[in-house]
């Protein structure tokens, strides 16, 4: 596993069981989620048969997002998916951690 992808593992791990502020920004689009993390998994794209799928850490827990109106929906499944293929850690501080990834930029924050 490179060490970025365990560095941020770590700094998941030591954050279980708290609510993170998760935003995502791809080309134009930023998606903002709150997640209460309660285990964060590792899936390893060399483990897996079906080739579209890349490395990615896995959190779990249950989450929502903020839709066009502005209001908090639940997300649809008890997970959320950080595809780590090219990571890049920019700041790691105690409350935040922004990254960049071959698909997005993240900042996950303690809330």
């Amino acid at each position: 596993m490179e060490a970025n992808v365990q560095k941020l593992i770590e700094w998941l791990e030591a954050r279980k069981d708290t609510t993170l502020v998760i935003e995502k920004q791809e080309l134009e689009d930023l998606d903002t989620v709150h997640f209460k993390l309660e285990t964060v998994d590792y899936r390893n794209a060399e483990d897996v048969i079906d080739d579209y799928l890349d490395s990615a850490v896995i959190l779990r827990g249950t989450g929502s997002t903020l839709n066009a109106d502005g209001e908090l929906v639940p997300l649809p499944q008890p997970g959320y998916e950080l595809a780590v293929s090219g990571l890049q850690l920019h700041e790691v501080s105690e409350a935040k951690v922004d990254l960049q990834t071959s698909r997005a930029k993240y900042s996950l924050a303690v809330s």
